[in-house]
């Protein structure tokens, strides 16, 4: 998994390749202005990531009991979400992020081992509503209007 994520840090921000997605991402017609085949890069940038996801998958059935299940994943997808968005989709910040996210949700189901099960879960849904909160003060700045009184006469 580290070998995949480099790699993906090298492809996005070392290569044409990743240049490009990055030149779509931000806009579309912008890409087509400057020549780049929007069409084409969407195609290959699909391939990739359904490349990268096929190996996810083999990696974790390959890890449990090499059978598929409904339980498999067990709703890592979400979290899978919230990590990428907590390092700003920087594939190696997102190592440090998903450790984060693992030390806790390990060491709450170690201390919590006596009550419900699902406290882990909780303890990290309130964490995760923290930082997103404090992400949203610092991404926007409150400012109330003041009313200004102005003694002057209209003319």
């Amino acid at each position: 998994v580290a070998i995949v994520t480099i790699g993906v840090y090298i492809y996005l921000n070392y290569t044409k390749h990743g240049y490009e997605i990055s030149v779509v991402g931000e806009s579309e017609r912008t890409a087509k202005y400057v020549g780049i085949k929007v069409e084409k890069v969407i195609i290959r940038t699909m391939i990739v990531s359904g490349a990268i996801c096929g190996l996810a998958g083999f990696l974790i059935v390959g890890a449990l009991d090499h059978s598929i299940t409904t339980t498999s994943v067990g709703g890592l997808g979400f979290t899978a979400i919230m990590v990428s968005w907590l390092a700003k989709f920087n594939p190696l910040i997102m190592i440090g992020t998903s450790l984060f996210i693992t030390f806790l949700q390990q060491g709450c189901a170690e201390i919590g081992s006596q009550v419900d099960p699902s406290f882990p879960n909780i303890v990290v849904g309130v964490v995760l509503f923290f930082i997103i909160g404090c992400e949203f003060f610092i991404g926007y700045k409150l400012q109330f209007r003041k009313s200004s009184k102005k003694g002057g006469s209209a003319s």
